[in-house]
């Protein structure tokens, strides 16, 4: 498919770039701002764009098949940004994004929400709220098949390897990788024909990482959060003492939900597999390995 990606500069652009090139897509890129010449938007057509009021879009969007779109303010932009930034980017910008795809006749679209989507009277919430609702409104009104990716939370962790990733593992986080895996999925789910006659569908899917305790193993954590986490994660007691990892609240249950399943979303990382990697670098390296591991993204 051609795959016109809006925002591509982003942290999610940047990422789904590479991955939608390896899978045999032509891409567009579109961005505010011009990209730098380098890895991975070299050799790629750019559009510059201001989805705020929609200009540029329609010239971007010519012949594609699919709209990522990816820009918005998000909740760490909250003190920064007004109400008003967040409509003209998050809630203007997917209409104008709707209003081009409508004129060109493109009906596939990946929406980058958010799990902010549950706190809607947040005013970042609010607007991914709203986008969900024109994303709804453009299945109904004009036919576009859609899925809507809410992410947990994935922003950047600078070097607090153990604490702003390990432990975000345990709570409202995930890793980024397994987002990329979702909005993947979301475009080889929206790839396929539909059979003749078919409605357009429109799916959520909750980009959240995979469970990997029972609510019974977790229900005294608080308690005596070192004992709970041996009993789940074997052998993690030394670690999490060593490296002072922060878990001491009781950790979520996040829903992967329908959605999941009907794009085949299957996340793999969470508080294990980061274990598993500090054991590997505490082996090798110690604390030194330990602090030298930086957030790529």
């Amino acid at each position: 498919m051609r795959i016109l990606i809006t925002g591509a500069g982003g942290n999610i652009g940047k990422g789904m770039v590479p991955r939608l090139k390896a899978a045999g897509h032509d891409l567009v890129l579109s961005d505010l701002n011009k990209l730098p010449a380098a890895e991975p938007f070299v050799g790629l057509p750019f559009v510059q764009c201001d989805v705020q009021a929609g200009f540029g879009l329609e010239r971007a969007v010519q012949d594609c098949d699919l709209i990522l779109h990816t820009p918005a303010w998000h909740g760490v932009h909250s003190r920064a940004k007004t109400e008003a930034d967040f409509w003209r980017l998050n809630v203007d910008g997917t209409f104008w994004m709707f209003q081009a795809a409508q004129g060109v006749g493109v009906q596939r679209v990946v929406f980058l929400s958010s799990q902010a989507w549950h706190g809607h009277y947040d005013k970042y919430g609010f607007t991914k709220r709203v986008g969900e609702e024109l994303c709804e409104y453009n299945r109904r009104r004009h036919h576009v098949r859609y899925v809507c990716v809410r992410p947990a939370d994935l922003t950047p962790w600078g070097s607090d390897y153990v604490n702003r990733y390990g432990a975000r593992l345990l709570y409202g986080g995930v890793d980024r990788e397994d987002v990329l895996d979702c909005i993947e999925r979301s475009v080889e789910a929206l790839a396929k024909q539909l059979p003749e006659g078919a409605e357009p569908e429109g799916v959520v899917v909750n980009a959240v990482r995979p469970n990997a305790f029972t609510a019974e193993q977790i229900r005294d954590w608080e308690a005596d959060p070192l004992q709970a986490c041996e009993g789940v994660f074997p052998g993690s007691r030394a670690l999490v003492e060593k490296y002072a990892i922060n878990i001491q609240r009781k950790p979520a249950l996040p829903e992967l939900g329908e959605g999941a399943t009907t794009i085949g979303y299957k996340p793999t990382r969470h508080f294990g597999t980061f274990l598993s990697e500090l054991r590997r670098l505490d082996a090798e390296g110690g604390p030194e390995a330990v602090r030298g591991v930086h957030c790529p993204y």
